[in-house]
């Protein structure tokens, strides 16, 4: 790879020339990445180039971001919660050495396990896992909560610090390690962790490093709502860990939308596309992101996905064939 070469060939009017040295780029991996990367860094760039070269990066990162996240989940209906949550952060490490994570993993399982004995109680060994680490660094931080490290397992373990469901996945995988098994539950505004005992589900909340009954999550809920709730039995289900990556997906989507990043809100909905192919509400997020992102011919090709699952006739079809029709002449006005 000439990465001098193909950054000159970016700025080719010939977009033969300038599709060819894409092509190479993104070939080239990281190594594109960070040709790329350094490009960006040059206060004199021209404003085409610098755009072309910003949508080229988003392009990059969106595809390894979908790429490592499906060779970490290959089976969609039977995910493994460790290996997808440490995937997701592809998006923004492009180097993801989830081998290193396992073996952090390891080593943190070890740690806590000091004080964890494999042959008492359940709860006693739930209050022990929790407290390890809490002991080990890791708990909440309120003011990093739009932070999209803060869901990124790898930053995660190097802060100590990160999202209630990060460090609600974290305990469960230290937890898995240790012999006890888990399951995420998704309160509304917040994430805890079930385990169940002899006496009942025990929730962790890894974020503050607390066990917490059923009362204790309402109150929980309710500090995070500023007034009281009441929360159903269903709210206290165990999620199966295809929902867990989902939530996960949706926060990261969210907090990429609020920072404009609207290439890593798309590959959120890509990674989520692969756990859910048919579910109809991200298909049609798809579809308005795509428009939004200035791309009417792919958001008109997204469009036809719902429109296959809708019936044959109805308002609602009507609507979106008419949405169809607009973002075909949008694409055609740009051709």
């Amino acid at each position: 790879m000439d990465p001098v070469g193909d950054l000159v060939g970016l700025a080719s009017p010939d977009p033969r020339v300038r599709f060819a040295a894409e092509d190479r780029l993104r070939a080239a991996g990281v190594a594109g990445l960070e040709a790329l990367g350094r490009l960006l860094l040059v206060d004199a760039l021209p404003e085409p180039l610098r755009a072309r070269a910003a949508d080229l990066v988003g392009s990059i990162l969106h595809d390894r971001a979908v790429e490592a996240f499906r060779a970490a989940v290959p089976d969609p209906a039977a995910p493994d919660l460790w290996a997808g949550a440490v995937a997701i952060a592809a998006e923004a490490h492009p180097a993801l050495d989830a081998p290193a994570l396992d073996r952090e993993a390891d080593a943190l399982a070890r740690e806590v396990g000091a004080d964890d004995d494999p042959a008492a109680p359940v709860a006693q060994r739930v209050r022990a896992v929790t407290a390890g680490l809490a002991r080990a660094g890791f708990r909440g931080d309120p003011s990093r909560a739009d932070d999209p490290r803060s869901s990124y397992l790898p930053d995660v373990l190097e802060r100590r610090t990160g999202l209630p469901i990060a460090l609600g996945v974290l305990w469960m995988e230290v937890a898995r390690r240790r012999g006890l098994a888990s399951a995420g539950v998704g309160l509304p505004l917040h994430f805890v962790v079930r385990a169940e005992t002899p006496d009942g589900p025990a929730y962790v909340d890894a974020f503050h490093g607390e066990v917490l009954d059923e009362a204790g999550c309402v109150e929980r809920v309710a500090r995070a709502a500023g007034r009281p709730v009441t929360l159903p039995p269903r709210a206290f289900r165990p999620l199966r860990p295809t929902e867990v990556l989902l939530r996960m997906l949706r926060n990261l989507r969210a907090l990429h939308e609020r920072a404009g990043s609207l290439a890593a809100a798309l590959s959120t909905l890509d990674r989520a596309l692969h756990l859910d192919p048919l579910d109809p509400t991200t298909l049609r997020d798809r579809v308005y992101l795509l428009a939004r992102m200035g791309r009417p011919a792919a958001a008109a090709r997204a469009l036809n996905r719902v429109l296959a699952g809708q019936p044959p006739e109805g308002r609602e079809r009507d609507a979106l064939e008419e949405i169809r029709r607009q973002l075909l002449r949008a694409a055609a006005a740009r051709n």
